[in-house]
């Protein structure tokens, strides 16, 4: 029989959520988070085997990525001296993940691939779990972690390097994205081609070449509103797209994606997980 293992979540939000959800009855928790009243002195106490860190990483006025709320953890956990294996869950460019990397040992980058609205269920059903990490050894022992104590029905992890991973964050949330806007420009020749079909049947049909998938097509979308909104999108396509520029590369199919959506998006008053990311829908004049 397996041992009990302790495990830190510092950030209760949807991802710390869907991360309890999906442990098995061999796991026991203490969560860190302000609406709690939980401090990562009180984690210190509970001596935990692994910390999960599942923090915000919301928007700048000037649209690059805010990472304060993840260099207080890191800092806050080595002032507490932890032996844990530190695992980082929030989304974070790969020029900020080999620095965080090199602040602790034991460091293993892990991004999450859920959606809000169904966040337990994608974290259990993902096709995607990736470690990425400079520590064979912290990869093997998270890997073993999910394989024995998480309820995940994919057993086949992928390993990497942290920036590698980070990167493959990225790029499938800007592709996503990307879709959605597509299909949102799409509908609209749609309804002036005289199609006796709905827009519904034609995305099905559409669907069925397993090269397209069926994500990320509906219009409107599942806030009810057209374009790509909600906490991660906007954020992650508009941090790329700067992360770019800063590299001299310009991504200028994401940049007009970003633009187009700005527009669609800017008839909408932001709902609360927006503001709570700082997103604003505005395109620069």
């Amino acid at each position: 029989m397996k041992p009990q293992k302790k495990v830190g979540i510092i950030g209760y939000g949807f991802v710390g959520k869907a991360l309890k959800h999906g442990l098995n009855s061999k796991v026991k928790t203490f969560e860190v988070d302000p609406t709690l009243g939980t401090s990562i002195p009180d984690l210190k106490k509970f001596s935990p085997d692994i910390i999960f860190i599942c923090v915000p990483t919301p928007m700048n006025d000037d649209s690059s990525q805010d990472i304060s709320i993840v260099e207080s953890v890191f800092s806050e956990i080595l002032i507490n001296n932890f032996s844990s294996i530190i695992v980082l869950k929030s989304t974070v460019l790969p020029n900020h993940i080999s620095h965080l990397e090199n602040k602790v040992k034991n460091f293993v980058y892990n991004p999450e691939f859920l959606t809000e609205r169904n966040a337990n269920d994608d974290f259990i059903d993902s096709d995607l779990i990736i470690f990425g990490s400079n520590s064979d050894n912290a990869k093997d022992e998270l890997s073993n972690f999910y394989r024995e104590y998480t309820n995940c029905v994919s057993k086949d992890y992928v390993q990497t390097d942290a920036i590698t991973a980070s990167f493959v964050k990225y790029s499938i949330n800007s592709f996503l994205a990307s879709k959605v806007i597509f299909f949102n420009e799409l509908k609209q020749l749609f309804s002036e081609i005289g199609s006796e079909d709905s827009w519904e049947s034609f995305i099905s049909y559409v669907s069925r070449d397993d090269r397209i998938g069926s994500s990320h097509m509906s219009v409107p979308g599942p806030d009810g509103k057209k374009g790509f909104g909600g906490a991660c999108f906007p954020k992650d396509t508009n941090a790329l797209l700067n992360f770019a520029k800063s590299k001299k590369i310009e991504l200028s199919l994401l940049n007009k994606v970003i633009q187009v959506n700005n527009d669609i998006r800017q008839k909408y008053n932001e709902d609360e997980r927006e503001k709570s990311q700082n997103i604003r829908f505005k395109n620069k004049s």
